[in-house]
């Protein structure tokens, strides 16, 4: 008889915290629907939006900034990593020599921009797009630079319009097929999938832009906020899961061979995303290239505006006064 109470005693408070786990997770889900749903353009644009413009590009709107005037020469075109915005080469523009116009801008399921009304985030489109904002600042050639998924539409872009890019700069670049691949399963995501994200705590966030980094203390809660903020922007997150599905690499080797633009390819010494290993590779495809450098950078990761943007700028300014 004992042991029968026991048992049904032992069941109830059973039973109970399971109701209480349960109940848990019900005021969670309401809490985290609520805490982080979808932000409009129109608060983002309040919030982030200085010197901002949005413009009508083959259909899609884009958010772009220009810093300098556009005039005479090849300006900058600063082409951002996936799941960024352009803000994030805000330090490095200090560094920058004045002579140049800096033109950056928030690639489609990113940033300001918001959502591809087609629903097309392919590297053709993306090339598209990148000729479309050149077209609308009228714009005849620039020089390229881009970091991991800006990286590889740079080059791409360079490889089909070579008449338009000056140079190439690639960090820590995307594009290159690995054998193991985060993504190679990606489309087998669910359409659904992108809800999870209005679940996750803005805590998870730093600690995957933590990881990116090779030393944490550069992730500023700043730079976490608008992070997750850009996520938050209105059809942000199903657009990136689209985004991450429809990924293809292609044939990297012929496109990079097609590259006939002086280049310049950094990576961070302790990059946990793209091994430094893949520096040497896109050295190696480059072979079209009439001038190539290479620079690795010691203490720093995947994200190198963040981590050395002064560091990055010499590299910027020594490339430029070769071009």
């Amino acid at each position: 008889i004992a042991m029968a109470k026991l048992l049904r005693g032992a069941a109830k408070a059973l039973l109970w915290l399971l109701l209480g786990l349960a109940a848990s997770a019900v005021l969670y889900a309401l809490w985290s629907a609520l805490a982080y749903r979808d932000i409009d353009t129109v608060t983002l644009l309040e919030k982030y939006g200085a010197g901002a413009v949005r413009a009508h590009i083959d259909g899609a709107q884009i958010s772009y900034r220009v810093d300098g005037e556009l005039g005479d020469g090849a300006p900058w075109l600063l082409l951002h990593s996936h799941y960024f915005d352009s803000l994030m080469w805000q330090e490095l523009l200090a560094e920058l020599k004045p002579e140049q116009a800096v033109i950056r801008y928030d690639l489609t399921s990113h940033g300001l921009s918001g959502p591809e009304p087609s629903g097309d985030y392919s590297m053709a489109r993306d090339v598209e797009l990148l000729g479309g904002l050149l077209d609308h600042l009228q714009v005849e050639s620039a020089v390229l630079v881009g970091s991991s998924l800006g990286g590889n539409i740079a080059f791409h872009f360079a490889a089909q319009y070579p008449e338009r890019s000056a140079g190439l700069v690639l960090i820590n670049s995307g594009g290159m097929k690995r054998q193991q691949s985060s993504r190679r399963n990606a489309a087998a995501i669910p359409d659904w999938f992108y809800r999870v994200f209005y679940f996750v705590p803005t805590a998870a966030y730093r600690k995957f832009i933590e990881w990116m980094v090779a030393d944490s203390a550069v992730v500023s809660d700043a730079l976490v906020e608008r992070f997750h903020d850009m996520f938050r922007h209105r059809g942000n997150r199903r657009a990136e899961m689209q985004r991450m599905a429809s990924f293809d690499a292609g044939e990297p080797e012929s496109v990079l061979a097609a590259v006939v633009a002086p280049s310049l390819v950094v990576w961070g010494q302790q990059n946990p995303q793209l091994p430094v290993a893949l520096a040497d590779d896109f050295v190696g495809l480059l072979v079209n290239a009439p001038s190539l450098r290479l620079s690795v950078v010691d203490g720093a990761g995947h994200l190198l505006p963040v981590e050395k943007p002064a560091e990055l700028a010499t590299l910027l300014n020594e490339f430029r006064d070769s071009l």
